[in-house]
Formats: structure tokens, C-alpha cells, sequence
């Protein structure tokens, strides 16, 4: 836990490819041997982070809940976020989660009778980057909204469409 911390507090001053074993152990106040025993690198450490991250994010298995929790994950972790952004925006956990999520909404469109075959891909595409696109953008911006707020904003929009 002091390992993330570390590099939490050190992503608020510099971005992943510049930090290193060295400096993060000293600030977490172990051995190198010790992060060595549980990580192979900074990134192998920012991986269990993010999968972490995510998990926490999607703990629910419920996509309107989840959504929001995300958000808030995501305000609560902002230097992380910032740096995920910038540097592993296609994460397979990520993407295995928007899979996941496609899958619910396609079930609920077709519940609804309003499934269409031919756009739901694309449009269900343009949602999630568009979404990504708004979030990083409040990330630079130091997240200036509350995450339900935003979340309320953002996916007031997306269900728009889906009517």
C-alpha cells in the first residue's frame, strides 16, 4: 500500500516513464529489494493500480451504479487518471469493461424493441469515446464539476440517444 501511495504522490509531480524504482522507494521508506519481490517495474506497479482501480470502479456489475462510481473513483485517484490518460488509454481491462457494458446495453435495447443492428456499433463507439473525451477533458480542468454532476450531465446525454 505505501508503494502506491508513493507513486500516487509522485505522478502528482511527474509523469509515469519519469519515475523510478529508486526515487519511488525512497519515498515509500523500503528497500529496493522489497519492491522488487513484488513488482518487476514502475509500470508492473501502476498495472495493479489500475486493475485495482477498475475493479473497485466495477465492483456492482450494474452499469447505471457503476457509472457513477467510476466517476467518483476517478476524481478520488485524479493524478492516476491524468497519468492513465496520457499514457495507457486502451487498457484491456478498459476495454473488456466497455465490451461489457455494450453487451448490457445492447440487452436492454432489445428488450425495449428499439435494438438497431446496423447503428448500435457506431454509436455505441461515438458514446464511450465522446464520454472518454469529457473525462479527460475535466481531469486537465481539475475536475471543477462533483462527479455526480458530471456524471448526471454526461449520461443525461448519452441515454438521450438510446430512447
Amino acid at each position: 500500500m505505501v508503494l502506491k501511495q508513493a507513486l500516487s504522490e509522485l505522478l502528482e509531480e511527474k509523469h509515469l516513464d519519469k519515475v523510478t524504482v529508486k526515487e519511488l522507494c525512497e519515498r515509500a521508506d523500503i528497500n529496493r529489494t522489497t519492491f522488487y519481490r513484488n513488482y518487476e517495474d514502475v509500470y508492473d506497479l501502476f498495472g495493479s493500480m489500475e486493475r485495482e482501480l477498475v475493479e473497485k470502479s466495477f465492483a456492482s456489475g450494474d452499469m447505471a451504479s457503476d457509472r457513477f462510481r467510476l466517476l467518483r473513483v476517478i476524481y478520488e485517484n485524479q493524478a492516476f487518471y491524468r497519468e492513465f490518460f496520457r499514457s495507457r488509454l486502451h487498457s484491456a481491462y478498459i476495454e473488456e469493461t466497455v465490451a461489457q457494458m455494450s453487451e448490457q446495453m445492447r440487452a436492454i435495447l432489445q428488450e425495449r424493441g428499439t435494438y438497431d443492428e446496423r447503428t448500435f456499433p457506431v454509436l455505441y463507439r461515438y458514446n464511450v469515446e465522446g464520454a472518454l473525451g469529457v473525462i479527460r477533458g475535466w481531469l486537465d480542468e481539475g475536475c471543477p464539476q462533483p462527479p455526480d454532476e458530471l456524471g448526471g450531465i454526461l449520461y443525461g446525454i448519452v441515454e438521450r440517444q438510446y430512447r
